[in-house]
């Protein structure tokens, strides 16, 4: 059994002892990985913070003694250390008084004789203090194996985390300690796992520090090395002596591998992906606190590998199967990637934050990811307005991060979907400067100007709009139209030049490798006097060109439109068979109806949505979704129903933005597991695409201290652990703040605690995923509602004749029952596809009588016996 016990002091009674920040961060990171299943995967993991002495030495003491000759021990501490008349070594607790350690503090001395008298086979000592060195010799034991690793020597300071990295709060030692295990980077053989030697040799290397001398020492007693943690599973892209030598102790050998890595990657038949992991790794080793290595990094970097870097970074990689129509089927999983996962901790989740999530998103059931924009943008559009369409946000991460992204993405069978927002730009792009300083010049005809600030005053503003309007620049003299936010002007599509442009940065975008993209602000492109300027015949014009120039130069890649409307509305994104527009058109009042049907108990206003969703032939199908980064926008009800939903779901004025409301789906519907696993089911029984938000899946909640739409776009959260387990950085550093509040902090609601629960909302939302994929009726266009006698219950078929499945929900609190007609079916005995449990026969006059609990839902199965497929 492996089991670890971790002590951490950083509160101090005596003002001799300065408090400590990095014990309890220490603490919840060694926590994390060695609970990790994946990575070090103990069975036992006790942490003990800001204990007084009696307690630490009691908890030593029966965790030490209880050992079974099988067991493998860990143990870990971080606090202060203390000498004794100049050599005695004791660890500090929080009562523990300096000018009297032996009767405050924990005595070393008689810690070694209780590791000595341990029957454990395998034990890890692990001291993170400063004198740590001055802890003496273990006995040698043939049949046990003991190592103890000090973080310095006998007459050393151990540092606390700027020691190491500056944002990084764990101590000087334990960060790159556990760097080398959590990222793999201390699997110096590339055999798998990772040794207690191969971890202390990469956090050795990492500290080398100029200004602060703390060097870390590792003595072993018994029969050698031990295995500490599996690596993570990465796939083999540069042959594993080669990857030794980059993580190797010695600076030559660092050197040697810098020149033998470039000489590897100029070989025969190396891959994109091959090449890749070689720009990362000498990336690395350009970091490399020996300026020597770092040197010869560079120097690798700017010659000759630099030509070949350009062009695989411009390569889009190799294609993903030949299907125009892999989208039907697929469920799509929306992500702002700033607040996903940090992977290099300076506090904003990045694109190989993503990368590092793959495996849970292919768990969850999810086939492709949908990216909010991830083009450089200022903080002040969220992303929204680009300041370069052709470039990726510095935050986020580097062109060779999307390359990874999309690489290992495909080999999970994951697409990548990119948001393009193509109404505007930021006022700080460099289109606009130029267009506002030379009018006459290449981009002076780029946006939209006018003399006066009148026109279009019939425009339409969209619901998301910020401030719709014109805007006088002193500059050019003129105003400029926006129809969002002052500093997002819009782009004059009339000018054949811009249409070209952004044609343009479409083609970068599927260059490199992306599946599609996400045509954001699409219906209001073109304007014209006396009339809605949305959704023109010019739009559709120019979608029709864009989906011939698509289907022509990247047949496999798709166009998402979004439509702040109602399906009917939305459905001219499609086009027609003739001259078809977008593959997929999303549309914004699924989430508002379903409320209204939860507060009204009756399936009308879900059902008022579903009559208008005409089935679409071919590639083309329906997106739909639940929420997303916006507001909830009640701009398509009537004003009797945008009354009744805000004084249910947002009775505070803090909860309502400038055109709806803003709190997630959770919240809204006041967590009740009823309504929110219904919800999860309408949502991925209806007819299209299903779009799922970041989150979501987990039952997140917003944080309503935060402005506008920011309130629902906050870190994702990963653990009960600092950040949430999204990032190691300091709070401060963070996009924004964690929800702490008791309901939907996140100590209460996180991945981890969900997937160790089988009862929880990502337990539940995952069957559903998997039993939505393994039934090829949810992959079929269409849907056709079942008549029901009774208003609360909704009911609908999908599929076709041999694999139909009925869907049935209840939109009451209470239970109810229904008459359904089903004629064809007279004589099928129903069958619910998670459980399998069989239901009554359809009787022959096709009458079919059932009940259902309050906000409960059915899938059930109406095949034949002989034709009921079976689920994967």
């Amino acid at each position: 059994m492996k089991r670890a016990l971790l002590i951490g002091v950083g509160t101090y009674a005596s003002e001799a002892l300065p408090n400590l920040d990095s014990p309890g961060s220490d603490l919840k990171d060694w926590a994390r990985l060695l609970r990790d299943p994946g990575l070090a995967a103990f069975d036992d993991v006790r942490d003990s913070l800001d204990d007084d002495s009696h307690t630490a030495q009691v908890t030593l003491y029966d965790f030490l003694k209880s050992a079974d000759p099988h067991d493998f021990l860990l143990v870990y501490y971080s606090g202060h250390g203390r000498l004794h008349n100049g050599h005695r070594l004791y660890l500090t607790a929080t009562d523990t008084d300096p000018d009297r350690l032996p009767p405050t503090a924990v005595p070393t001395d008689e810690l070694r004789l209780w590791i000595d008298e341990c029957r454990a086979s395998g034990l890890v000592l692990i001291l993170d203090c400063c004198h740590a060195g001055a802890f003496g010799d273990l006995k040698q034991r043939g049949d046990r194996s003991r190592i103890v690793v000090v973080s310095a020597g006998a007459t050393e300071l151990a540092h606390e985390g700027d020691g190491y990295k500056q944002h990084a709060l764990p101590s000087a030692f334990s960060g790159p300690f556990l760097e080398g295990l959590r990222t793999g980077a201390a699997d110096r053989d590339g055999n798998g796992i990772i040794s207690v030697r191969e971890a202390f040799d990469y956090a050795a290397v990492r500290m080398v520090d100029r200004e602060r001398r703390q060097t870390p020492q590792m003595r072993a007693a018994g029969v050698g090395d031990l295995i500490l943690s599996n690596a993570p599973r990465r796939p083999e892209l540069i042959p594993g002596d080669l990857l030794a030598l980059t993580r190797s102790g010695l600076e030559s050998a660092r050197v040697l591998a810098v020149d033998e890595l470039s000489n590897w990657a100029h070989g025969r038949n190396r891959s994109r992906e091959q090449l890749v992991a070689a720009f990362e790794t000498l990336e690395t080793l350009e970091r490399d606190p020996a300026e020597r290595v770092a040197a010869r990094a560079r120097q690798a970097l700017s010659g000759r590998l630099r030509v070949a870097r350009s062009e695989v970074e411009n390569d889009p990689g190799p294609e993903p199967p030949d299907d125009p129509n892999w989208a039907a089927g697929s469920t799509f999983y929306e992500v702002n990637v700033r607040f996903f996962y940090d992977s290099d901790g300076d506090g904003h989740g990045d694109l190989r934050g993503i990368t590092e999530k793959l495996d849970y998103l292919r768990r969850l059931g999810v086939n492709c990811l949908l990216l909010n924009p991830i083009m450089a943008s200022p903080a002040l559009g969220d992303g929204r307005a680009a300041s370069d369409f052709e470039a990726i946000d510095a935050g986020l991460g580097q062109p060779s991060h999307l390359l990874e992204l999309l690489s290992l993405a495909r080999r999970q069978g994951l697409r990548v979907v990119l948001d393009l927002v193509l109404n505007h730009t930021s006022d700080e792009h460099p289109w606009f400067e130029a267009s506002r300083s030379d009018p006459d010049g290449p981009y002076g005809n780029f946006y939209v100007w006018r003399d006066t600030g009148d026109a279009y005053a019939e425009a339409d503003e969209p619901l998301s709009s910020r401030g719709a309007g014109w805007t006088y620049d002193g500059k050019r003299r003129q105003y400029y139209l926006h129809r969002y936010s002052q500093h997002e002007p819009d782009l004059n599509y009339d000018a054949p030049e811009v249409r070209a442009a952004m044609r343009d940065v479409m083609d970068f975008w599927l260059r490199q490798g992306v599946d599609g993209l996400r045509l954001l602000t699409v219906p209001y492109l073109f304007e014209r006097t006396g009339t809605s300027s949305k959704g023109l015949d010019e739009t559709h014009s120019y979608l029709r060109d864009l989906r011939s120039w698509l289907d022509s130069t990247y047949p496999n890649r798709i166009f998402i439109a979004w439509s702040e409307d109602w399906p009917e509305g939305a459905s001219s994104y499609f086009g027609t068979a003739e001259h078809p527009e977008c593959h997929l058109v999303m549309y914004a009042s699924l989430m508002p109806s379903l409320l209204l049907a939860m507060r009204r108990e009756t399936h009308r206003p879900v059902s008022r949505v579903l009559s208008q969703m005409r089935d679409q032939p071919g590639d083309r199908h329906w997106a739909v979704f639940l929420r997303d980064g916006d507001e909830m926008s009640l701009g398509l009800l009537h004003e009797r129903e945008r009354e009744e939903l805000l004084h249910t779901y947002a009775p505070l004025a803090r909860m309502r933005g400038a055109t709806g409301i803003r709190r997630r789906t959770a919240s809204l519907l006041n967590d009740d597991r009823g309504q929110l696993e219904l919800a999860f089911a309408l949502l991925l029984s209806m007819p299209g695409v299903p779009v799922v938000y970041y989150g979501d899946e987990i039952g997140m909640g917003e944080n309503l201290s935060l402005p506008g739409n920011r309130a629902v776009n906050t870190p994702m959260q990963w653990a009960p652990d600092r950040n949430g387990g999204f990032s190691v950085a300091q709070p401060e550093n963070l996009p924004a703040p964690l929800i702490h509040e008791s309901i939907y902090g996140y100590m209460a609601v996180n991945v981890e605690n969900q997937l160790r629960a089988r009862s929880s909302l990502l337990h539940v939302v995952e069957k559903l995923m998997e039993t939505r994929h393994a039934w090829t009726a949810f992959s079929r266009p269409g849907c056709r509602i079942v008549r029901s006698t009774n208003p609360a219950v909704l009911a609908f078929l999908r599929g076709e004749r041999d694999d139909e499945v009925l869907c049935l929900f209840n939109f009451s609190r209470y239970p109810q029952t229904t008459t359904l007609t089903l004629p064809p079916y007279a004589g099928r005995r129903p069958r619910e596809l998670m459980g399998g449990a069989e239901f009554p026969t359809v009787q022959e006059s096709g009458e079919y009588d059932l009940g259902v609990a309050g906000h409960g839902f059915f899938w059930l199965s109406l095949a034949t016996a002989e034709a009921r497929p079976s689920p994967a």
